[in-house]
């Protein structure tokens, strides 16, 4: 009976916490029988919202990912090339010659984000 069934799945012990943790939540509801409705509303997000994560998930990585991860392959050779011992000045200048429209906050944060880091080298004492 699906009476029961909601009973158990609508106790606020067992209900998510976080955004994608609800989505997921009302997938598996409705892979056990239940109403999407019924579910989306349980779980406090909307219905549109959900089928919309849907989407997202399952339509692979957007426009914006892959230009993303395009720029972080680029500045990573770019990165290589140099021998490392390019910073984020350096790098946005590089990539805006090679065509590259952005701006220094953006390769900052991909460069923390990736790992891209200067490699520092060590002062020589002359004797």
């Amino acid at each position: 009976m699906l009476v029961c069934g909601w009973n158990e799945i609508y106790s606020t012990e067992r209900r998510p916490s976080g955004v994608v943790t609800r989505y997921r939540w009302v997938l598996a509801g409705k892979a056990k029988g239940f109403p999407i409705t019924m579910a989306c509303k349980v779980a406090d997000v909307s219905r549109q919202a959900f089928y919309d994560w849907r989407l997202r998930t399952t339509s692979g990585p957007s426009k914006t990912d892959q230009a993303e991860k395009n720029l972080v392959e680029q500045m990573r050779e770019i990165h290589d090339n140099l021998d490392e011992t390019c910073g984020s000045p350096r790098m946005t200048v590089k990539l805006t010659n090679q065509g590259w429209v952005g701006n220094h906050k953006r390769v900052e944060r991909l460069m923390r984000v990736h790992g891209i880091v200067r490699a520092h080298k060590l002062a020589t004492i002359s004797a």
